[in-house]
Parts: structure tokens; sequence; C-alpha cells
């Protein structure tokens, strides 16, 4: 993660925060009604960086966890929310954890959210297993990523820290259904450069029948 570590004071470029900011906002409106009604929810934000993405929820959260591998990220995530003791992050690598050390963390979550992480995971399946295990009940797990791409995306692919070059529909459909979920999945942005369109994905997971 050293490449998030250095990039951590400087990640919040204008294109960066504006690209989050549509991406977060076409998360929520996908995912009403379930984020209204006033009810307070119970948000994780895995892969947070600093928190573009995950803060935008705010709103909606009775308490909000950033979960992030890169110790710079975080503290950019925590000077943004010093002073608001409903949010709070937490440096931990779940792909190193096995499932009783993620219980013993005592976190629950009514909405898991994640956005441009999994493409850095070396098992993004297992991932979306462990997450649901931060689930209430009837909890939802919201992932945002890139559909597949040709490798061209990132400037450096391997320092960057990229193991997949996006997912298909197929793919994630077969995540949630290794893990006992229904999902649902759309594009929802086109990041446009390299003289090309990528789209980007909102997969909605969450229990059957939920």
């Amino acid at each position: 993660m050293s490449h998030f570590n250095k990039a951590a004071a400087d990640w919040d470029s204008p294109e960066k925060v504006e690209m989050m900011k549509i991406l977060a906002t076409r998360t929520m409106e996908a995912l009403q009604p379930f984020l209204s009604g006033g009810l307070k929810r119970d948000i994780i934000d895995f892969g947070c960086g600093t928190g573009l993405f995950g803060l935008a929820f705010s709103d909606y959260a009775r308490t909000l966890t950033g979960i992030d591998t890169a110790e710079g990220m975080l503290e950019v995530f925590e000077q943004k929310t010093s002073g608001q003791s409903h949010i709070r992050g937490i440096l931990a690598n779940l792909e190193q954890m096995d499932a009783a050390p993620i219980r013993d963390m005592n976190l629950k979550a009514d909405l898991v959210l994640s956005c441009m992480a999994f493409h850095h995971l070396n098992d993004p399946e297992t991932m979306v297993k462990k997450l649901k295990s931060f689930l209430s009940e009837r909890g939802v797990i919201a992932l945002v990523d890139l559909d597949l791409e040709d490798g061209t995306f990132h400037p450096d692919n391997d320092g960057m820290g990229v193991k997949h070059f996006g997912f298909g529909k197929e793919t994630t459909a077969g995540w949630a259904e290794a893990a006992g979920l229904s999902s649902e999945r759309k594009i929802i942005h086109e990041v446009k450069k390299n003289d090309r369109a990528y789209p980007i994905f909102l997969v909605v997971m969450k229990p059957t029948g939920a």
C-alpha cells in the first residue's frame, strides 16, 4: 500500500472530488427508498481512502466506519471527520483476516459501501462473503467499480496495485450468488480519458427477499 500512503496528501484532486461526488450521488439515488424515511443507518465504507465517497453518506449515518489498509489515507479521513464522534477510521487489511477477527471488531452495518477498491483485491469473491458477515439482517452491500477494461485506465497497474482490469456482469453476479445474495447492477458513470470511455458500475447486493 506504499502507493496510497505516498499519494494520500494529494489524493483529493479536483478531478477525483468531482468523480466521487457523481458516483456517490448516483449510488444514493439507486439506494432509495432504502435510505429514505429519516432512519439513520450504520454504514461501513470498505477501502474508504480519504472519504471522498463514503463521507457523502454521512447525513444518512448513525455511525460511519471507514476501513482502509493505507495509514496515510486514514490520516486524511480522520482529519476531515475530527470532532464527529459517530465517524471513525479503522486500519485493517481484511484480505488477511478471517471471519472471526472481523466479528471481534464488533462491527455491524445496515449498509456496506465500497468504491473503486475491488480491482485492488486478490480475491474479490471472498471479500464479498466477508463483507456480508458485517450485515444486519436486512443490510445492503453497494459496490462501485470499473466495468471490464483493457488495462489502460491506470497509468501504472503494477505500481498502483491493480489486480483486475475491471469486472463483467457475470463476475459480480457470481460473487453475490456465492455469498447467498441477490444482485442488481447498472452502469452509473463513464470516465473519459485516453480517447475512450471507461464505464463504472454499481452493483447492489442484499439477502434474498430483503
